[in-house]
Protein backbone atom coordinates (compact mmCIF):
# COMPACT_ATOMS: atom_id res chain seq x y z
CA UNK A 1 0.00 0.00 0.00
CA UNK A 2 2.71 2.20 0.94
CA UNK A 3 4.30 1.70 -2.56
CA UNK A 4 1.66 2.55 -4.11
CA UNK A 5 1.31 5.77 -2.31
CA UNK A 6 4.52 6.48 -3.77
CA UNK A 7 3.75 6.09 -7.35
CA UNK A 8 0.70 7.77 -6.95
CA UNK A 9 2.00 10.82 -5.37
CA UNK A 10 4.76 10.47 -8.13
CA UNK A 11 2.64 10.77 -11.00
CA UNK A 12 -0.26 13.38 -9.46
CA UNK A 13 3.23 15.53 -9.30
CA UNK A 14 4.27 14.82 -13.27
CA UNK A 15 0.73 14.88 -14.30
CA UNK A 16 0.38 18.41 -12.83
CA UNK A 17 4.14 19.24 -14.12
CA UNK A 18 4.07 17.25 -17.65
CA UNK A 19 7.32 18.68 -18.30
CA UNK A 20 9.16 17.43 -15.24
CA UNK A 21 9.36 14.19 -16.26
CA UNK A 22 7.39 12.81 -13.17
CA UNK A 23 5.36 10.23 -15.42
CA UNK A 24 8.42 9.00 -16.76
CA UNK A 25 10.25 9.12 -13.40
CA UNK A 26 7.27 7.07 -11.67
CA UNK A 27 8.06 4.39 -14.28
CA UNK A 28 11.69 3.66 -13.27
CA UNK A 29 10.15 3.72 -9.54
CA UNK A 30 8.22 0.94 -10.17
CA UNK A 31 10.42 -1.29 -12.05
CA UNK A 32 12.05 -1.12 -9.21
CA UNK A 33 10.47 -1.42 -5.89
CA UNK A 34 12.34 -4.37 -5.50
CA UNK A 35 15.64 -2.77 -4.85
CA UNK A 36 14.15 -0.36 -2.53
CA UNK A 37 13.58 2.58 -5.06
CA UNK A 38 10.46 4.21 -3.07
CA UNK A 39 12.13 6.62 -1.44
CA UNK A 40 12.76 8.19 -4.87
CA UNK A 41 9.14 10.10 -4.19
CA UNK A 42 10.84 13.01 -2.36
CA UNK A 43 13.98 13.30 -4.67
CA UNK A 44 11.18 13.66 -7.65
CA UNK A 45 9.64 16.08 -5.27
CA UNK A 46 12.46 18.11 -4.08
CA UNK A 47 13.34 18.51 -8.13
CA UNK A 48 10.04 19.33 -9.08
CA UNK A 49 9.74 22.16 -6.02
CA UNK A 50 13.42 23.76 -7.13
CA UNK A 51 12.14 23.56 -10.81
CA UNK A 52 9.18 25.03 -10.45
CA UNK A 53 11.27 28.19 -8.76
CA UNK A 54 15.25 28.73 -9.13
CA UNK A 55 15.21 30.44 -12.78
CA UNK A 56 11.21 31.24 -13.48
CA UNK A 57 11.87 34.58 -11.87
CA UNK A 58 14.70 35.63 -14.63
CA UNK A 59 11.97 37.01 -17.10
CA UNK A 60 10.22 39.13 -14.98
CA UNK A 61 13.61 41.38 -14.31
CA UNK A 62 12.45 44.15 -16.72
CA UNK A 63 9.00 44.11 -14.23
CA UNK A 64 11.18 44.34 -11.10
CA UNK A 65 13.45 46.71 -12.37
CA UNK A 66 10.31 49.26 -13.01
CA UNK A 67 8.39 48.11 -9.79
CA UNK A 68 11.40 48.75 -7.09
CA UNK A 69 13.67 51.33 -9.18
CA UNK A 70 16.26 49.17 -9.02
CA UNK A 71 19.16 48.25 -12.08
CA UNK A 72 19.86 44.99 -13.37
CA UNK A 73 22.56 43.96 -11.38
CA UNK A 74 20.71 44.36 -8.24
CA UNK A 75 17.47 42.72 -9.45
CA UNK A 76 19.39 39.50 -10.71
CA UNK A 77 20.02 38.67 -7.48
CA UNK A 78 16.68 37.09 -6.89
CA UNK A 79 18.48 34.44 -8.70
CA UNK A 80 21.65 35.07 -7.67
CA UNK A 81 20.97 35.32 -4.10
CA UNK A 82 19.01 31.65 -4.22
CA UNK A 83 21.64 29.75 -6.29
CA UNK A 84 24.12 31.17 -3.47
CA UNK A 85 22.23 29.98 -0.61
CA UNK A 86 21.29 26.60 -2.21
CA UNK A 87 25.24 26.36 -3.04
CA UNK A 88 26.15 26.89 0.74
CA UNK A 89 23.66 24.69 1.83
CA UNK A 90 24.44 21.86 0.06
CA UNK A 91 28.41 21.99 1.49
CA UNK A 92 26.91 20.75 4.31
CA UNK A 93 25.07 17.87 2.60
CA UNK A 94 26.82 15.04 3.76
CA UNK A 95 26.66 16.17 7.29
CA UNK A 96 22.69 16.52 6.95
CA UNK A 97 22.32 13.13 5.81
CA UNK A 98 24.22 11.40 8.65
CA UNK A 99 22.94 13.20 11.25
CA UNK A 100 19.46 14.05 10.34
CA UNK A 101 16.81 11.28 9.50
CA UNK A 102 15.54 11.58 5.79
CA UNK A 103 11.81 12.31 7.32
CA UNK A 104 13.28 15.46 9.09
CA UNK A 105 15.12 16.63 6.09
CA UNK A 106 11.66 16.15 4.08
CA UNK A 107 10.05 18.62 6.70
CA UNK A 108 12.73 21.57 7.20
CA UNK A 109 12.58 21.15 2.93
CA UNK A 110 9.09 21.42 3.09
CA UNK A 111 8.91 24.27 6.04
CA UNK A 112 11.10 26.77 3.75
CA UNK A 113 9.52 26.32 0.84
CA UNK A 114 5.92 26.94 1.89
CA UNK A 115 7.55 29.95 4.22
CA UNK A 116 9.90 31.08 1.75
CA UNK A 117 7.50 31.39 -0.93
CA UNK A 118 5.25 33.18 0.80
CA UNK A 119 6.88 35.85 1.63
CA UNK A 120 8.17 36.15 -1.63
CA UNK A 121 4.56 36.16 -2.75
CA UNK A 122 3.63 39.22 0.21
CA UNK A 123 6.90 40.70 -0.92
CA UNK A 124 6.44 44.79 -1.49
CA UNK A 125 10.30 45.57 -1.79
CA UNK A 126 13.30 43.48 -3.50
CA UNK A 127 14.78 43.16 -0.07
CA UNK A 128 12.16 41.27 1.03
CA UNK A 129 11.82 38.94 -1.94
CA UNK A 130 15.34 38.01 -1.72
CA UNK A 131 14.79 37.13 1.89
CA UNK A 132 12.03 34.81 0.72
CA UNK A 133 14.21 33.39 -1.53
CA UNK A 134 16.97 32.22 0.42
CA UNK A 135 14.51 30.57 2.85
CA UNK A 136 13.46 28.95 -0.13
CA UNK A 137 16.88 28.36 -1.13
CA UNK A 138 17.71 26.89 2.25
CA UNK A 139 15.12 23.92 2.03
CA UNK A 140 16.12 23.30 -1.45
CA UNK A 141 19.80 22.65 -0.25
CA UNK A 142 18.64 20.39 2.46
CA UNK A 143 16.64 17.78 -0.13
CA UNK A 144 18.10 18.08 -3.57
CA UNK A 145 21.11 15.72 -2.51
CA UNK A 146 19.32 12.67 -1.44
CA UNK A 147 18.85 12.10 -5.36
CA UNK A 148 22.03 11.30 -6.47
CA UNK A 149 22.96 10.03 -3.43
CA UNK A 150 20.27 7.06 -3.32
CA UNK A 151 21.32 6.22 -6.76
CA UNK A 152 25.09 5.62 -5.94
CA UNK A 153 24.10 3.98 -2.65
CA UNK A 154 20.98 1.88 -3.97
CA UNK A 155 21.01 1.15 -8.07
CA UNK A 156 23.01 -1.56 -9.11
CA UNK A 157 26.53 -0.29 -11.27
CA UNK A 158 25.46 -1.05 -15.17
CA UNK A 159 22.25 0.87 -14.24
CA UNK A 160 23.34 4.00 -12.67
CA UNK A 161 24.00 5.72 -16.05
CA UNK A 162 20.09 5.74 -17.26
CA UNK A 163 18.56 6.31 -13.28
CA UNK A 164 21.13 9.00 -13.33
CA UNK A 165 19.80 10.30 -16.71
CA UNK A 166 16.38 9.96 -15.83
CA UNK A 167 16.58 12.11 -12.04
CA UNK A 168 19.09 14.04 -14.01
CA UNK A 169 16.40 15.07 -16.37
CA UNK A 170 14.03 16.59 -13.62
CA UNK A 171 16.97 18.74 -12.61
CA UNK A 172 18.78 19.63 -16.10
CA UNK A 173 15.29 21.00 -17.54
CA UNK A 174 14.86 23.41 -14.78
CA UNK A 175 16.97 26.18 -15.69
CA UNK A 176 15.16 26.07 -18.79
CA UNK A 177 11.38 25.89 -17.92
CA UNK A 178 11.69 28.16 -14.99
CA UNK A 179 11.55 31.06 -17.74
CA UNK A 180 9.14 29.57 -19.50
CA UNK A 181 6.70 28.97 -16.58
CA UNK A 182 7.83 32.38 -15.47
CA UNK A 183 6.71 34.23 -18.44
CA UNK A 184 3.54 32.91 -18.91
CA UNK A 185 2.28 33.46 -15.07
CA UNK A 186 3.57 37.27 -15.68
CA UNK A 187 2.36 37.93 -18.92
CA UNK A 188 -1.21 36.89 -18.01
CA UNK A 189 -1.40 37.35 -14.41
CA UNK A 190 1.46 39.30 -12.61
CA UNK A 191 4.64 37.60 -10.99
CA UNK A 192 3.66 37.08 -7.34
CA UNK A 193 1.09 34.67 -8.99
CA UNK A 194 4.51 32.44 -9.70
CA UNK A 195 4.63 31.59 -5.69
CA UNK A 196 1.03 31.23 -5.08
CA UNK A 197 0.54 28.83 -7.85
CA UNK A 198 3.58 26.56 -6.40
CA UNK A 199 3.21 26.54 -2.53
CA UNK A 200 -0.22 24.48 -2.19
CA UNK A 201 1.15 22.27 -4.64
CA UNK A 202 4.55 22.09 -2.77
CA UNK A 203 2.74 21.86 0.63
CA UNK A 204 0.84 18.85 -0.54
CA UNK A 205 3.61 16.94 -2.03
CA UNK A 206 5.77 17.76 1.48
CA UNK A 207 3.06 16.38 3.54
CA UNK A 208 2.29 13.07 1.78
CA UNK A 209 5.97 12.43 1.77
CA UNK A 210 6.78 13.09 5.07
CA UNK A 211 3.33 11.15 6.46
CA UNK A 212 4.89 7.85 4.24
CA UNK A 213 8.51 8.73 4.09
CA UNK A 214 10.46 5.66 5.96
CA UNK A 215 12.51 6.01 9.47
CA UNK A 216 15.11 3.09 9.68
CA UNK A 217 18.25 4.68 8.56
CA UNK A 218 21.19 4.54 10.98
CA UNK A 219 22.67 7.77 11.57
CA UNK A 220 26.24 8.54 12.64
CA UNK A 221 26.74 11.76 13.87
CA UNK A 222 29.63 14.14 14.32
CA UNK A 223 30.33 17.69 15.31
CA UNK A 224 28.95 20.75 13.11
CA UNK A 225 32.59 21.74 11.76
CA UNK A 226 31.49 25.21 11.93
CA UNK A 227 34.31 27.09 11.07
CA UNK A 228 35.22 25.19 8.13
CA UNK A 229 31.42 26.04 7.05
CA UNK A 230 31.81 30.00 8.02
CA UNK A 231 34.95 30.31 5.82
CA UNK A 232 33.77 28.11 2.20
CA UNK A 233 30.37 29.91 2.23
CA UNK A 234 32.60 32.97 3.04
CA UNK A 235 34.51 32.43 0.13
CA UNK A 236 31.78 31.64 -2.14
CA UNK A 237 29.17 34.82 -1.38
CA UNK A 238 32.40 37.19 -1.83
CA UNK A 239 33.48 35.87 -5.40
CA UNK A 240 29.64 36.30 -6.28
CA UNK A 241 29.77 40.10 -5.03
CA UNK A 242 33.41 40.79 -6.37
CA UNK A 243 31.67 39.78 -10.09
CA UNK A 244 28.79 41.54 -9.27
CA UNK A 245 30.34 45.24 -8.42
CA UNK A 246 32.55 44.83 -11.49
CA UNK A 247 29.16 44.96 -13.36
CA UNK A 248 29.01 49.03 -11.94
CA UNK A 249 32.63 49.31 -11.27
CA UNK A 250 34.74 47.75 -13.70
CA UNK A 251 37.19 45.02 -13.29
CA UNK A 252 40.33 47.60 -12.11
CA UNK A 253 38.20 48.63 -9.08
CA UNK A 254 39.13 47.59 -5.45
CA UNK A 255 35.36 46.94 -4.97
CA UNK A 256 35.63 43.64 -7.65
CA UNK A 257 39.56 42.44 -6.29
CA UNK A 258 39.15 43.15 -2.89
CA UNK A 259 36.32 40.61 -2.03
CA UNK A 260 38.07 38.28 -4.64
CA UNK A 261 41.21 38.47 -2.68
CA UNK A 262 39.43 38.00 0.94
CA UNK A 263 37.57 35.52 -0.54
CA UNK A 264 40.36 32.95 -2.07
CA UNK A 265 41.69 33.50 1.45
CA UNK A 266 38.94 32.03 3.22
CA UNK A 267 38.81 29.39 0.54
CA UNK A 268 42.56 28.64 1.09
CA UNK A 269 42.08 28.81 4.76
CA UNK A 270 38.79 26.18 4.41
CA UNK A 271 41.46 23.76 2.59
CA UNK A 272 43.73 23.58 5.40
CA UNK A 273 41.44 22.92 7.85
CA UNK A 274 39.44 20.11 6.02
CA UNK A 275 42.80 18.60 5.14
CA UNK A 276 44.39 18.86 8.49
CA UNK A 277 41.08 18.11 10.87
CA UNK A 278 39.96 14.93 12.04
CA UNK A 279 36.47 15.78 11.04
CA UNK A 280 36.07 17.87 7.73
CA UNK A 281 33.23 19.30 6.53
CA UNK A 282 34.00 17.78 3.13
CA UNK A 283 36.66 14.65 2.33
CA UNK A 284 38.92 16.76 -0.31
CA UNK A 285 41.11 13.51 -0.34
CA UNK A 286 38.97 12.84 -3.87
CA UNK A 287 40.61 15.58 -5.55
CA UNK A 288 43.90 13.70 -5.76
CA UNK A 289 42.12 11.76 -8.13
CA UNK A 290 42.77 13.68 -11.68
CA UNK A 291 40.15 12.23 -13.37
CA UNK A 292 37.64 13.49 -10.79
CA UNK A 293 38.93 16.52 -10.53
CA UNK A 294 38.76 16.79 -14.69
CA UNK A 295 34.98 15.50 -14.71
CA UNK A 296 34.07 17.83 -11.81
CA UNK A 297 34.89 20.70 -13.37
CA UNK A 298 33.81 19.76 -16.75
CA UNK A 299 30.13 19.76 -15.11
CA UNK A 300 30.95 23.08 -13.50
CA UNK A 301 31.68 24.71 -16.83
CA UNK A 302 29.13 23.41 -18.94
CA UNK A 303 26.43 24.39 -16.17
CA UNK A 304 27.69 27.70 -15.63
CA UNK A 305 27.38 27.90 -19.42
CA UNK A 306 23.83 26.82 -19.73
CA UNK A 307 22.65 28.77 -16.42
CA UNK A 308 23.96 32.08 -17.77
CA UNK A 309 22.68 31.47 -20.86
CA UNK A 310 19.42 31.09 -19.37
CA UNK A 311 19.71 34.66 -17.56
CA UNK A 312 20.83 36.14 -21.00
CA UNK A 313 18.65 35.01 -23.69
CA UNK A 314 15.10 36.08 -21.87
CA UNK A 315 16.59 39.57 -21.13
CA UNK A 316 18.12 39.86 -24.18
CA UNK A 317 14.78 39.24 -26.47
CA UNK A 318 12.81 41.71 -23.83
CA UNK A 319 16.08 44.39 -23.59
CA UNK A 320 16.76 44.02 -27.46
CA UNK A 321 14.32 42.39 -29.56
CA UNK A 322 11.62 44.21 -27.68
CA UNK A 323 9.99 40.48 -27.07
CA UNK A 324 7.24 40.32 -23.53
CA UNK A 325 7.79 38.35 -20.90
CA UNK A 326 5.88 35.22 -22.41
CA UNK A 327 7.70 34.99 -25.64
CA UNK A 328 11.10 35.26 -23.96
CA UNK A 329 10.22 32.34 -21.59
CA UNK A 330 9.30 30.19 -23.84
CA UNK A 331 12.59 30.27 -26.48
CA UNK A 332 13.89 28.13 -24.26
CA UNK A 333 10.90 25.61 -24.00
CA UNK A 334 12.35 23.57 -27.41
CA UNK A 335 15.44 22.82 -25.76
CA UNK A 336 14.03 21.79 -22.77
CA UNK A 337 12.24 19.46 -24.49
CA UNK A 338 14.64 17.86 -26.29
CA UNK A 339 17.12 17.62 -23.20
CA UNK A 340 13.99 16.02 -21.57
CA UNK A 341 13.83 13.07 -24.29
CA UNK A 342 17.56 12.77 -24.42
CA UNK A 343 18.84 12.81 -20.75
CA UNK A 344 17.49 9.09 -19.95
CA UNK A 345 18.62 8.23 -23.60
CA UNK A 346 22.31 9.63 -23.01
CA UNK A 347 22.40 7.92 -19.91
CA UNK A 348 21.74 4.54 -20.84
CA UNK A 349 24.24 5.33 -24.12
CA UNK A 350 26.92 5.95 -21.68
CA UNK A 351 25.57 1.99 -19.64
CA UNK A 352 26.28 0.92 -23.00
CA UNK A 353 29.56 2.34 -24.52
CA UNK A 354 31.28 4.08 -21.84
CA UNK A 355 31.94 7.74 -20.61
CA UNK A 356 34.07 8.56 -24.30
CA UNK A 357 31.41 8.65 -26.80
CA UNK A 358 28.76 10.47 -25.09
CA UNK A 359 31.55 13.06 -23.68
CA UNK A 360 32.75 13.50 -27.60
CA UNK A 361 29.36 14.10 -28.86
CA UNK A 362 28.18 16.09 -26.43
CA UNK A 363 31.46 18.47 -26.57
CA UNK A 364 30.91 18.82 -30.30
CA UNK A 365 27.45 20.18 -29.91
CA UNK A 366 28.55 22.81 -27.27
CA UNK A 367 31.06 24.33 -29.87
CA UNK A 368 28.77 24.44 -32.66
CA UNK A 369 26.25 26.31 -30.38
CA UNK A 370 28.53 28.65 -28.53
CA UNK A 371 30.55 29.30 -31.50
CA UNK A 372 27.13 30.47 -33.59
CA UNK A 373 25.88 32.22 -30.38
CA UNK A 374 29.50 34.50 -30.29
CA UNK A 375 28.91 35.16 -34.56
CA UNK A 376 25.58 36.25 -35.07
CA UNK A 377 25.49 37.73 -31.27
CA UNK A 378 23.94 40.93 -32.79
CA UNK A 379 21.99 39.96 -35.72
CA UNK A 380 19.83 36.61 -33.23
CA UNK A 381 16.26 36.83 -33.93
CA UNK A 382 13.71 34.20 -32.36
CA UNK A 383 14.74 31.62 -34.39
CA UNK A 384 18.07 31.43 -34.40
CA UNK A 385 17.77 31.52 -30.36
CA UNK A 386 15.81 28.82 -30.50
CA UNK A 387 17.93 26.63 -33.23
CA UNK A 388 21.18 27.36 -31.32
CA UNK A 389 19.92 26.52 -27.84
CA UNK A 390 18.53 23.28 -29.22
CA UNK A 391 21.89 22.45 -30.27
CA UNK A 392 23.55 23.50 -26.79
CA UNK A 393 20.99 21.62 -24.98
CA UNK A 394 21.69 18.70 -26.96
CA UNK A 395 25.20 18.63 -26.23
CA UNK A 396 24.46 19.52 -22.42
CA UNK A 397 22.11 16.13 -22.46
CA UNK A 398 25.15 14.27 -23.57
CA UNK A 399 27.21 15.49 -21.25
CA UNK A 400 25.75 17.15 -17.80
CA UNK A 401 24.15 14.05 -15.82
CA UNK A 402 26.91 11.21 -17.06
CA UNK A 403 29.55 13.50 -15.74
CA UNK A 404 28.06 13.18 -12.59
CA UNK A 405 27.59 9.53 -12.74
CA UNK A 406 31.32 9.05 -14.03
CA UNK A 407 32.67 11.34 -12.03
CA UNK A 408 30.48 9.33 -8.19
CA UNK A 409 31.51 6.34 -9.88
CA UNK A 410 35.31 7.08 -9.67
CA UNK A 411 35.31 7.48 -5.70
CA UNK A 412 35.20 5.00 -3.03
CA UNK A 413 32.22 4.43 -1.77
CA UNK A 414 32.49 5.62 1.51
CA UNK A 415 33.63 9.09 -0.63
CA UNK A 416 30.04 9.06 -2.40
CA UNK A 417 28.69 11.49 0.31
CA UNK A 418 31.39 13.98 -0.30
CA UNK A 419 31.45 14.00 -3.60
CA UNK A 420 28.14 14.09 -4.51
CA UNK A 421 27.78 16.85 -1.84
CA UNK A 422 30.96 18.61 -3.91
CA UNK A 423 29.02 17.98 -7.36
CA UNK A 424 25.31 19.70 -6.03
CA UNK A 425 27.42 22.31 -4.78
CA UNK A 426 29.07 23.65 -8.10
CA UNK A 427 26.21 22.39 -9.55
CA UNK A 428 24.08 25.54 -8.05
CA UNK A 429 27.22 27.78 -7.56
CA UNK A 430 28.20 27.41 -11.44
CA UNK A 431 24.79 28.98 -11.60
CA UNK A 432 24.62 31.40 -9.78
CA UNK A 433 28.22 32.60 -10.95
CA UNK A 434 27.07 32.32 -14.43
CA UNK A 435 24.11 34.72 -13.76
CA UNK A 436 26.24 37.25 -12.07
CA UNK A 437 29.19 37.41 -15.01
CA UNK A 438 26.52 37.08 -17.68
CA UNK A 439 25.02 40.29 -16.12
CA UNK A 440 28.53 41.89 -16.05
CA UNK A 441 28.97 40.93 -19.05
CA UNK A 442 25.83 42.97 -20.17
CA UNK A 443 26.44 45.30 -17.82
CA UNK A 444 29.44 46.27 -19.73
CA UNK A 445 27.94 47.06 -22.57
CA UNK A 446 26.68 50.44 -21.07
CA UNK A 447 30.22 51.32 -20.44
CA UNK A 448 31.68 50.30 -23.88
CA UNK A 449 28.56 52.22 -25.35
CA UNK A 450 28.14 54.90 -22.99
CA UNK A 451 26.11 57.27 -25.52
CA UNK A 452 24.32 54.64 -27.07
CA UNK A 453 20.97 53.69 -26.49
CA UNK A 454 19.96 50.61 -24.13
CA UNK A 455 19.20 48.33 -27.07
CA UNK A 456 22.55 48.86 -28.87
CA UNK A 457 24.05 48.57 -24.85
CA UNK A 458 22.17 45.22 -24.89
CA UNK A 459 23.63 44.37 -28.29
CA UNK A 460 27.20 44.82 -27.05
CA UNK A 461 26.71 43.07 -24.08
CA UNK A 462 25.18 40.24 -25.55
CA UNK A 463 28.02 40.03 -27.83
CA UNK A 464 31.10 39.95 -25.30
CA UNK A 465 28.97 37.29 -22.99
CA UNK A 466 29.03 35.09 -26.04
CA UNK A 467 32.64 35.19 -26.80
CA UNK A 468 33.18 34.49 -23.08
CA UNK A 469 30.76 31.88 -23.38
CA UNK A 470 32.42 30.17 -26.26
CA UNK A 471 35.81 30.35 -24.60
CA UNK A 472 35.13 28.52 -21.65
CA UNK A 473 33.69 25.55 -23.76
CA UNK A 474 37.25 25.82 -25.30
CA UNK A 475 38.61 25.10 -22.00
CA UNK A 476 35.79 22.42 -22.03
CA UNK A 477 37.29 20.71 -25.01
CA UNK A 478 40.89 20.78 -23.49
CA UNK A 479 39.65 19.10 -20.45
CA UNK A 480 37.84 16.76 -22.26
CA UNK A 481 40.93 15.75 -24.84
CA UNK A 482 42.70 15.39 -21.91
CA UNK A 483 40.60 13.19 -19.71
CA UNK A 484 39.59 10.89 -23.22
CA UNK A 485 43.40 10.00 -23.02
CA UNK A 486 43.39 9.23 -19.69
CA UNK A 487 40.22 6.84 -19.75
CA UNK A 488 41.80 5.35 -22.54
CA UNK A 489 45.13 4.92 -20.50
CA UNK A 490 43.33 3.38 -18.08
CA UNK A 491 42.06 0.54 -20.46
CA UNK A 492 45.05 -0.25 -22.41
Amino acid sequence: MVKEKYLLTIYLVGSTFPRRGGYFFAKRIKSSFKTNQTRYLWDCRSCLLWVLVETSMNVTFPTLMHQFNATLSQVQWVTTAYLLAVAATMVIAAYIQSNFKTKTIINIGGIAFVLGGLICAFSPSLVLLLIGRIIQAFGTGFAMPLVFSLIMHQVPFNQQGKFTGTAGMVIAMAPSLGPTYGGLVTQTMSWPIIFWITIPIGAICWLVASFNMPQNQVLHRRAFPLVQFILITLGLVLIALGFNSAGQHGFTNPQFYMPVLVAIIAIWGFVKLSTQNSNPLLQLKMFKNSTFTKVLAIYFLIQFVQIGMVFLLPNFAQLALGKNSLVSGMLLLTGSLVSAILSPLAGNFMDRVGFNKPLVIGTLFLLISTLCFAIFAQRLNVLTIIIFNVFYMIGFSFMFNNSLTFGLQEVDKSQIGDANAIFNTLQQYSGSLGTTIMAVMLATGSRVLPNANTIHQTLMGNQIAMWTNFGIIIVVIILVISLGRQIQNSKS
